[in-house]
């Protein structure tokens, strides 16, 4: 009888694992599913001085104090992350960017940068300070002129 109740299990226990291992391969998602690709029309190319992390110090013209800066880090190959408070707490998203030639006259650049859970924006971008500040503009819906500025970090706070 002791036996039969293992013959019993052994059959069960290898159909549970099959079952398993089957729905665990079809769970796994790829993390890069949802990354873009450069927006229609763009001419890219790796831009090396944006690589390493950025802090934001100022926005239209208004100092950024720590409490509601964020930050960004570029990898240099087109990803990086975007790091950010909300509410006090802190939060990180993956990014994927792109640059081309600027066509706006604003700048000689442009950067489009694709966030994991927000839209992607596409701004121009020029460097300062020996290429240790970053300014980055672009045009709301509405018209209105966005600027933020970057300055260059050793790492982000989180």
């Amino acid at each position: 009888m002791h036996k039969s109740g293992i013959k019993g299990i052994i059959p069960g226990l290898l159909l549970m694992c099959v079952l398993l291992s089957a729905g665990l391969s079809s769970c796994v998602v790829d993390g890069d599913d949802w990354w873009g690709g450069p927006p229609a029309g763009w001419d890219t190319f790796n831009d090396s001085r944006l690589t390493g992390y950025w802090g934001l110090v100022q926005y239209n013209s208004d100092p950024v104090g720590a409490g509601d800066a964020n930050y960004l880090y570029f990898n240099g190959n087109g990803r990086g992350y975007y790091y950010y408070l909300q509410g006090g707490r802190e939060y990180t998203e993956r990014t994927v960017y792109y640059s081309q030639d600027s066509n706006t006259g604003t700048s000689n650049y442009q950067i489009n940068i694709q966030y994991e859970y927000s839209s992607p924006v596409t701004m121009n971008y020029w460097f300062t300070h020996g290429g240790n500040t970053m300014w980055m503009q672009w045009r709301t819906g509405n018209g209105a002129v966005q600027t933020y500025v970057y300055d260059r970090m050793d790492r982000a706070p989180w």
